[in-house]
């Protein structure tokens, strides 16, 4: 076992992704954005959590727009496409279930 520091990662020009745990069950990876990056939409097969922990972002859920802050987070539901557009720097952690990705 290991302490982790989830703000413990660089701000890049694109997307960039620090996987944390990833078992038969599920995985958690920390993610950071610079202002102004998106992550397009997209759908998945099972729900995923989204959890800002610095930062501002939106998160587009269908139709819908929600703005979340540092401590906040969101279930994004399975087979809605849903994606992100960094407000200003932002880290976030990703928790999924195990499933295969819709890019």
């Amino acid at each position: 076992m290991t302490i982790i520091n989830l703000k413990d990662i660089e701000y890049l020009d694109n997307i960039n992704k620090k996987l944390i745990f990833d078992n038969e069950q599920s995985s958690l990876t920390l993610l950071s954005f610079k202002k102004g990056v998106k992550r397009t939409l997209h759908t998945d097969k099972k729900d995923e959590v989204a959890q800002i922990i610095e930062g501002r972002a939106q998160i587009t859920i269908g139709k819908e727009k929600y703005i979340l802050k540092e401590g906040e987070m969101i279930v994004m539901p399975q087979n809605i496409a849903h994606g992100l557009l960094a407000l200003e720097n932002t880290k976030m952690l990703l928790l999924r279930p195990k499933h295969t990705h819709n890019d």
